[in-house]
């Protein structure tokens, strides 16, 4: 799998079918439209996350028109595609494929409706992986023992605690990254992708 070349057929791909689907609309894409597909923001400019706090008021973001008419134009090509041919893989591949590369045109095909198939043991791997942080957290608890904690006692408790986040962290990660390698495998045996 050369995730170059299948980063550049699921770009391809899904900018060809907004561009197309623009056409048909009857509206053409404009020059800052254009940009703006071809060179997505790498992170969001929403503001972080509300806290509650009534003192300190949420800031007000303007309305990207122009990257809602993207998402609605890839909606739409997407909703075509599926009427036109529903067995059709192009999207999840493209969706699969951008996602694994960490690339901003996953957030416009996820505003668009596309998702990623999840395995059926994925709910079980999470609850497993729950279950996995509350025993470890009470092994260490226990480990520790019935005496007053001292300084070495909290700093051992507190890494293997810190040790054990870090592993699920990226064995999740990478997890995650086989779902999506197995899942563009899959949707490149079932579709007659152009270009793979």
């Amino acid at each position: 799998m050369d995730r170059t070349a299948d980063l550049g057929v699921a770009l391809g791909f899904v900018i060809g079918r907004i561009e197309e689907q623009a056409m048909r609309s009857g509206e053409p894409l404009t020059v800052e439209q254009r940009l703006l597909l071809n060179d997505l923001p790498k992170t969001s400019s929403l503001p972080g996350m509300f806290t509650g706090d009534p003192e300190s008021l949420p800031m007000l973001v303007p309305r990207d028109a122009t990257y809602e008419r993207l998402c609605a134009l890839a909606k739409a090509a997407r909703r075509n595609d599926l009427a036109l041919n529903p067995a059709s893989l192009d999207w999840e591949f493209s969706f699969a494929v951008l996602q694994l590369n960490r690339h901003p045109m996953c957030w416009l095909l996820q505003w668009a409706g596309v998702k990623q198939r999840r395995p059926w043991w994925d709910r079980w791997l999470l609850i497993v992986a729950g279950l996995l942080v509350v025993v470890s957290a009470m092994a260490l608890v226990l480990l520790a023992g019935n005496q007053p904690w001292t300084v070495y006692k909290w700093a051992g408790v507190g890494a293997g605690y810190v040790a054990i986040m870090l592993v699920m962290y990226f064995v999740s990660r990478r997890i995650e990254e086989r779902q999506l390698e197995q899942n563009v495998e899959r949707c490149r045996r079932g579709a007659r992708f152009a270009g793979a």
